[in-house]
């Protein structure tokens, strides 16, 4: 009896010096899963599979600024032969915080980080579909609070932030003509202005001239100008004048 009494007095002493658990609930920061190491999205390439087109590799791109977020980026075969790709948005230390999903069909390109709309915030970029040279983009904006909302899916060669403060997708349709969309972010959404198609007249390595027409996509109205006012505003944008500079 002795024996036994004096082993429960060493098992209460232990616990008694051993820490308690950390309590559940509110106040209380659930540990974040340890994930499996990625490869890094930028130093990877898509795999041509012929007829079953480009397979993507998961991978893991870190944000440019000094936040210490990443991405990382799944991709599974969806039931209509495109592909499902999965992003987590994860914070340092691990831990998830959004999660979304994109069908994607035929590009070569992976997702990018980039500052589309230049307002300090590093926005997320998933290409959707790539055509000759074109690649239509979902668009992820960075909003308060680390959020991402998704304002639209343009599709070109570039994006570019004008002076005006529009935001240009740059497409090229062939060697000598240019469309050029002009877009205006309202609130969560990317709202189309007009579309400047740029023509090279002559040879493409020696034009003569280049000619510039704009098309209302249904915000012309919106800008306060008559349509010859948006044609010499728009057309003299670098972002269409210099395209074949």
């Amino acid at each position: 009896m002795k024996l036994r009494l004096a082993v429960c007095a060493i098992a209460l002493a232990a616990s008694a010096c051993s820490p308690a658990p950390a309590p559940e609930g509110e106040g209380a920061a659930a540990p974040a899963a340890k994930r499996m190491p990625l490869p890094d999205c930028a130093t990877i390439e898509a795999t041509d599979a012929g007829a079953e087109g480009w397979k993507h590799p998961d991978c893991r791109l870190m944000f440019p600024d000094q936040s210490g977020m990443a991405i990382e980026a799944r991709y599974a075969p969806a039931e209509d032969d495109s592909t499902k790709i999965t992003v987590q948005v994860v914070a340092p230390g691990d831990a998830t915080t959004q999660s979304f999903e994109e069908r994607m069909g035929n590009t070569f390109n992976g997702p990018m980080l980039e500052d589309f709309d230049k307002d300090g915030k590093v926005d997320i970029q998933l290409p959707l579909e790539t055509g000759n040279v074109n690649t239509t983009w979902a668009l992820w904006r960075q909003v308060d609070g680390g959020k991402f909302v998704r304002v639209g899916e343009p599709s070109a060669v570039s994006l570019v932030k004008t002076d005006s403060g529009y935001i240009a997708a740059q497409a090229r349709s062939s060697a000598n003509e240019w469309g050029v969309s002009f877009y205006k972010l309202e609130g969560e959404e990317l709202k189309p202005i007009l579309t400047a198609d740029v023509t090279a007249q002559g040879e493409p390595d020696k034009i003569t001239g280049v000619v510039c027409e704009i098309t209302d996509d249904g915000g012309l109205a919106a800008t306060g100008l008559t349509a010859e006012a948006a044609k010499t505003q728009f057309c003299s944008e670098p972002a269409a004048a210099d395209v074949f500079k």
